[in-house]
């Protein structure tokens, strides 16, 4: 048994499926599925369970999965606390699609300008991919909602939004409304995962309101289009939506209730070895206004 039979059960476990685990590590099928019987050989148990063409991972194979992830995890960052003594190491940043389209690109000019030397990569997606890569060790920061599994994460607060409601113009609904009446409106919304999905959701749940959501999707540039052109309401940040309202696209709604302010957090797990690249750049963004 080696490190690469691990690296190719957790790829395994990950994508749940061989074939698409084989394209990841760039390697034929047969080769990864030997990999696994070598491991279910090794371990004396059946790591999946295959059924119509599935696999399922076992509950052994749950709890190798733990202790493979662990390994290589350590493995990265021995790698990179070594690297580190002598360069700059890249840093490998998560930000969700909302803060992206946001304060990003300013954040990023800002410290390239300040730091030109440090090496960066940025993956933008929902929040809940971002936290999946966290754990994984595939990211080594992340921007994000409050993560859900907030007992393996260093949090710090980084910023809050304003979020409003909008549609159309000539959209037939009142300027000021409940969350209760907002449950006979069309709703688009982002995929489950979002942040901002997350978020709205949780504003309905509160006033036990369960919206008819007419579409969804991963874009927010898709539904603001689809809000312009009178498909139904959204939920936004406001900066996002503020050149629609002031040019008259968009007109915002009242909503009768508290909406709470969505929150960001600077995120990374607590078994991370910081890199000196990555401490610049974390303190760098905890002095942001």
């Amino acid at each position: 048994m080696t490190i690469r039979h691990l690296e190719i059960f957790s790829e395994v476990c990950r994508k749940g499926s061989v074939t698409k685990a084989a394209e990841v590590l760039n390697m034929a099928q047969p080769a990864v599925s030997r990999a696994i019987r070598e491991l279910e050989a090794y371990y004396e148990t059946q790591l999946f369970e295959r059924m119509n063409r599935k696999i399922y991972v076992t509950e052994t194979g749950e709890e190798l999965r733990m202790y493979a992830n662990f390994i290589l995890g350590q493995l990265e960052e021995a790698r990179t606390v070594v690297r580190d003594r002598e360069n700059m190491v890249k840093i490998r940043l998560g930000v969700n699609e909302s803060c992206g389209r946001s304060v990003l690109s300013e954040w990023f000019a800002g410290f390239t300008k300040k730091h030109p030397d440090i090496p960066m990569s940025i993956n933008i997606n929902n929040s809940k991919v971002i936290e999946e890569m966290l754990l994984y060790n595939e990211l080594d920061i992340g921007i994000i909602d409050r993560p859900e599994n907030t007992q393996s994460f260093h949090m710090k607060p980084l910023m809050e939004e304003r979020m409003t409601a909008v549609c159309a113009r000539d959209f037939d609904v009142p300027e000021s409304v409940s969350p209760e009446e907002l449950e006979r409106v069309p709703m688009l919304m982002r995929e489950q995962g979002s942040g901002l999905r997350t978020h709205v959701e949780q504003l309905f749940m509160s006033s036990g309101v369960r919206p008819e959501i007419k579409m969804e999707s991963i874009s927010m540039q898709s539904l603001i289009e689809a809000c312009r052109n009178g498909l139904g309401v959204l939920f936004a940040p406001r900066i996002t939506v503020s050149a629609l309202l002031e040019s008259g696209q968009l007109r915002e709604l009242e909503v009768r209730t508290k909406m709470e302010r969505r929150k960001y957090y600077l995120v990374y797990h607590k078994n991370k070895y910081l890199a000196r690249s990555m401490k610049i750049f974390r303190d760098y963004l905890l002095a942001q206004d």
